[in-house]
């Protein structure tokens, strides 16, 4: 073992000695919030687990921490260089780096108390009053205490480092005498090994689809164990470096109160703000009795409206979905919100818009919204989602957790030789891995609302060779598009044999389109307009076409309708069956659409404004200036609105 570097051993007692004062402050965060524990079922093995997320957290920042000074050690002790003057810059960084990350530490148990959020970027908004906050923490003993903590904390680590340093120095000394290449080749490749170990625990994961996210420690539906297992330093940089992003920049189209006051009128709600905190709260009186029904979401990936027969096309690629669409209801001016599957996903669950390009689900801060997953789950509904690959890509599976989606099944639940690449398993064959668990929570008294997120229609293209079904077009995504088709056929097929197919409502929608079909001036439609398809033997008035404007962000209430029984609706979206749009608004990033039954307004920053005919693509801006303007006041409203709500956390339960 000759060949091991003593600078890593070195290196390797920093880490365990940083991961121990990590753990102190995260039990002392534990012991302060045993109110919320005692609240949740099985609180033991839950907290266990956010102990162990803990240690993965604290492994990324210490891994932040100690691999400058591993390489700089480590290459010095490879090239015969390393002295005293080296190893105590490193001891003085790794002193300094730790210290700063225990004062995060500390400052982040109150915040935690305050907030219910680990310490993000907020922290710093009253920065530009520094006599304010001053004044604030040497008046509240609480902060002095941690302020306290903090002094004890650090002398005690600088204490135990300046061991550590002592006991090292000897033994780094600079060896005497010629080695042997192979002692040389050994200690070059135990480094770069080691320095690849850090690199990996930087990263926090294996899975090449996603590094560690906030979302990844959010494991089960209570917040604090889900907190509980971040690491403040992880979460400030996480939230500072994500609100340095362009596209999490604050929007600011119109005024926010001219934007609250607009969407409010236009859904009809007084003028006085009855409750502050859910300024476009309304109470739906239900138009029948509240039902039992199951209830199935599929999101299919980039299912755009221009793959249909329904909507002019001649390729025969998707006869499943033109059939459901013929016996259901089909609603045909139907948009996504945005062009990414994170939007997709949180707009047609939680029914709020896309901000422009921002990430809908991502951020330091896991905010909270109501929408799908809370109507079923508040009404004693088991609540679960599907998806073919890895969870936490888009951080997809922490925001749901944290949002009432009570179970995810991903790439970890289905077998190793069913990923077939990464995109995970086939279509198909996540839907037949869901049907017996599907049966399965059918079997207790309680109904079931499932989601699931396809991927086939993704590249890397994939079509299974073992299935009975050959593409007829393979230049067509490589027949994706007819396979993606034709693994909704197959679901449908198998689950018209469960006991619980004549008691489930379907719904069949993309998560946005594709980029086929051109373009309407510098936006191309068939990237929004998406089929949107309800079916199910319940509908005893099907079929039936809607043809007024609707989105993804109308889905929520739609469904609650068709459930019956009275809700509240606290979302942008509104009831399609019951209720009218006179127009749609959509993001494609930077880009703005904004569509009626024939026309479509493009607004895109720094070019100018369009107006066209949907039917055939006619620029029609010089002849409808008015109705142009109140598109604009239209799309701009709603998206500021949407803005304020998110940025003054009034999205969630009441």
């Amino acid at each position: 073992m000759k060949f091991i570097p003593v600078s890593a051993r070195y290196i390797v007692s920093v880490y365990i000695t940083g991961i121990l004062f990590f753990t102190f402050f995260r039990c002392v965060l534990v012991y302060n919030n045993m109110g919320e524990i005692h609240t949740i079922p099985d609180a033991w093995s839950t907290m266990s687990y956010a102990m162990f997320m803990g240690l993965r957290f604290d492994t990324v920042v210490s891994g932040y921490i100690i691999s400058l000074p591993a390489l700089v050690l480590l290459t010095a002790e490879i090239l015969k260089v390393l002295n005293n003057k080296v190893l105590m810059a490193a001891h003085i960084y790794l002193c300094a780096m730790y210290a700063t990350a225990f004062f995060i530490c500390a400052a982040d148990i109150p915040f935690y108390h305050n907030y219910s959020n680990r310490l993000n970027v907020s922290i710093l908004n009253w920065t530009d009053s520094p006599l304010f906050m001053m004044k604030m923490v040497w008046q509240d003993n609480t902060f002095l205490g941690y302020l306290v903590l903090f002094v004890l904390i650090s002398i005690l680590f600088i204490f135990v480092m300046r061991r550590k340093y002592r006991r090292y120095r000897s033994a780094m000394a600079p060896a005497t005498g010629v080695r042997s290449a192979k002692a040389i080749g050994g200690s070059v490749v135990f480094s770069l090994v080691f320095l690849g170990l850090i690199f990996l625990g930087i990263r926090g994961r294996t899975d090449e689809k996603s590094p560690i996210v906030v979302g990844t420690a959010f494991f089960c539906n209570f917040n604090f164990p889900n907190q509980a297992g971040l690491n403040p330093v992880f979460t400030l940089m996480w939230s500072w470096t994500d609100g340095m992003k362009d596209e999490n920049k604050k929007l600011e189209f119109v005024d926010d109160t001219v934007a609250l006051n607009y969407v409010r009128s236009y859904f009809h709600l007084p003028a006085t703000i009855a409750d502050p905190n859910h300024p476009i709260q309304r109470d739906v009186a239900g138009v029948i009795p509240e039902q039992k029904h199951n209830v199935v979401v599929v999101l299919m990936e980039s299912m755009s409206s221009f793959y249909l027969h329904r909507f002019g096309n001649t390729m025969d690629l998707t006869p499943n979905l033109d059939s459901l669409a013929s016996k259901g209801y089909s609603f045909d001016n139907f948009y996504s919100a945005g062009i990414h599957t994170f939007n997709g996903i949180f707009s047609s669950l939680y029914s709020y818009p896309a901000l422009m390009a921002r990430h809908s689900m991502d951020g330091a801060v896991m905010r909270h919204y109501t929408g799908l997953p809370y109507f079923f789950k508040s009404r004693g509904y088991q609540t679960i989602y599907f998806t073919t690959h890895d969870d936490q890509f888009d951080n997809v599976g922490g925001f749901l957790s944290a949002n009432h989606m009570q179970k995810i099944v991903s790439k970890n639940d289905y077998p190793a030789d069913q990923v077939k690449s990464t995109i995970g398993v086939p279509d198909h064959y996540m839907f037949d891995f869901s049907l017996p668990r599907l049966s399965n929570l059918n079997k207790g008294s309680k109904p079931f609302f499932a989601v699931f997120m396809t991927a086939s229609n993704h590249n890397p293209y994939v079509v299974p060779d073992n299935i009975p079904f050959k593409p007829k077009h393979l230049d067509m995504n490589g027949g994706d598009v007819e396979y993606a088709d034709w693994s909704i056929g197959h679901f449908m097929q198998e689950a018209s044999k469960m006991p619980w197919f004549s008691n489930t409502i379907f719904v069949f929608l993309a998560d946005h389109g594709g980029l086929d079909g051109g373009t309407w001036g510098s936006m191309p439609l068939f990237y929004s307009h998406i089929p949107c398809i309800i079916y199910s033997p319940l509908l005893k008035d099907a079929p039936k076409v809607i043809n007024t404007p609707g989105g993804q962000i109308d889905l929520f209430p739609t469904i609650a309708g068709l459930m019956g029984g009275n809700y509240t609706n606290n979302t942008m979206g509104i009831d399609l069956l019951n209720d009218k749009r006179q127009w749609m608004f959509f993001c494609q990033d930077d880009k703005i659409g904004v569509a009626d039954t024939g026309r479509l307004y493009v607004w895109q920053k720094g070019r100018p404004e369009g107006m066209y005919t949907i039917a055939d693509r006619k620029d029609i801006l010089g002849d409808y200036k008015s109705k142009v303007d109140s598109m604009r006041t239209y799309a701009f409203s709603m998206i500021q609105c949407a803005e304020w709500l998110r940025n003054n956390n009034k999205t969630g339960v009441k």
